[in-house]
């Protein structure tokens, strides 16, 4: 209930995080506190597992979502493997002015969700500390991934890596509401950073969408990437349907397990099933206000969303005319 607590209980659990080994006093904590007070230490563990206190300054991971739609063209491939560092080095000049850091640090690799998201407190720290200190890439120690243009489902969401430094003393703003507002100015430079190149093969191989989220913290960032990609897949099969007829229903029912929407998007014709995956704290409400949202703005089609109980849907996606619309 006070800050010294707070900052001597955060001091410990980051160096359990960083030691190398398990945190097996913070586990053994969270299985014995109520659960308020593990809710509070789980939120702390969340905090420390990627933002790391030094004796002069703190660094916080955040990451750029950036969703692409891109297809094939005249039957050739396109492989990304990092952005473009002239775009990145004027976004995180941006970024910087924005939320008044002492400097920011922008990996121009691409990564995958489940890389970050899985990345352990001590290799993300390490990560970081190379993008500080500017050590060669040799040196790295989080796996980057290429994105193709090819053999790949529509909407994908791929990360670029950052750090934030600040002054011990100074606040983490980054994800404030008026920074993120700021922030929008600068968002068409990641798009940029993968679609414009010095290499001309993009406009040659691949055509499509990419749309730059805001930078977020690490997790908020994973958060939002993944909300986008169920967005833009949903709005995209409507899309399809909006070619060929005015009217659609959208059916919907929670899974058994609780993590998931599952959706069948119907037309007079046809019928596109996508399963809506939850994540954090969502709910079935959730689900239904932003799948509103999202049908609300494609034009020329109207859509009815209707719930179904789990057993009715399973019946009537057995007598449905279901199409791949991933391989379509």
């Amino acid at each position: 209930m006070s800050l010294a607590l707070e900052a001597r209980v955060r001091t410990f659990v980051s160096g359990e995080l960083l030691g190398g080994g398990l945190p097996d006093v913070t586990a053994r904590a969270l299985g014995e506190l109520d659960d308020a007070e593990a809710d509070r230490l789980h939120v702390l563990v969340n905090h420390c597992s990627q933002t790391f206190y030094r004796t002069d300054s703190i660094w916080s991971a955040f990451a750029i979502p950036v969703a692409v739609n891109w297809h094939l063209r005249d039957h050739q491939i396109y492989i990304a493997k990092r952005g473009g560092r002239e775009y990145l080095d004027e976004l995180a000049s941006g970024i910087r002015q924005c939320v008044g850091a002492e400097a920011i640090f922008l990996d121009n690799h691409i990564y995958s969700a489940k890389e970050l998201f899985m990345a352990d407190a001590r290799k993300l720290h390490d990560h970081l500390q190379h993008l500080v200190i500017g050590s060669p890439r040799g040196t790295a120690v989080l796996k980057s991934m290429a994105l193709r243009s090819a053999s790949e489902p529509p909407w994908r969401v791929v990360y670029f890596l950052g750090v934030e430094v600040l002054n011990v003393k100074t606040s983490r703003r980054l994800n404030d509401p008026g920074v993120q507002e700021a922030l929008q100015s600068y968002l068409h430079l990641g798009a940029h950073a993968l679609t414009m190149p010095k290499s001309p093969m993009f406009d040659k191989a691949a055509r499509g969408e990419t749309h730059c989220l805001s930078p977020r913290y690490l997790y908020d960032a994973i958060h939002d990437g993944r909300k986008a990609m169920r967005g833009f897949r949903l709005r995209q099969i409507l899309e399809e349907i909006s070619k060929e007829e005015k009217r659609a229903t959208l059916h919907y029912a929670l899974s058994p397990m609780w993590d998931s929407v599952n959706l069948l998007l119907s037309g007079r014709w046809l019928t596109f099933e996508m399963r809506w995956e939850l994540t954090r704290a969502e709910v079935k409400e959730d689900f239904f206000h932003d799948a509103f949202a999202i049908t609300s703005r494609v034009k020329n089609i109207e859509c009815t969303i209707q719930e179904l109980e789990f057993e009715d849907f399973q019946a009537a996606r057995s007598t449905s005319n279901l199409v791949d619309f991933w391989k379509t």
